[in-house]
């Protein structure tokens, strides 16, 4: 009788176990496509940190799906540095084709050499059709 107790309940403890470990692996599963898009987001992040980062100016029109960047800033990034550029808040999907990130900028104008400081929060949005990311927020208003 007692041989028969404890493996109904070692058989029930490991089934428990299994359970749990397959309720806790369910959420990490993405389909390939998803997974495509989310590394997608994570490069083009990159590349938009890098191009605000080192002032490539002629590079940010590429993020939007339009030249909506152009005129968007009242002072050429020419005539400011950026010092810092710090994510404080991770690229969040509020949507399965919207994304959110929130960064900290700080610059400098040349010709004052005052250190400023701007939240830059980023709305991006997945076109499935060219399968790439674009930004949908305006730029950075760098004053």
């Amino acid at each position: 009788m007692q041989i028969v107790m404890t493996r109904n309940k070692t058989a029930l403890i490991l089934a428990c176990l299994i359970w749990m470990g397959l309720v806790l692996l369910l959420p990490g599963c993405q389909t390939l496509s998803e997974k495509r898009q989310s590394n997608k987001l994570e490069e083009v992040l990159r590349n938009y940190e890098g191009v605000i980062r080192w002032g490539a100016v002629e590079q940010i029109g590429r993020f939007y799906k339009t030249d909506a960047a152009e005129g968007l800033m009242k002072k050429p990034l020419q005539a400011m540095r950026v010092t810092q550029y710090e994510v404080v808040q991770g690229p969040t999907l509020v949507e399965d084709n919207r994304a959110i990130q929130t960064a900290i900028i700080q610059y400098v104008f040349v010709e004052s050499q005052i250190v400023r400081e701007l939240l830059d929060q980023q709305t991006w949005e997945y076109d499935a059709e060219q399968e790439r990311w674009y930004l949908i927020s305006p730029m950075p208003d760098f004053k």
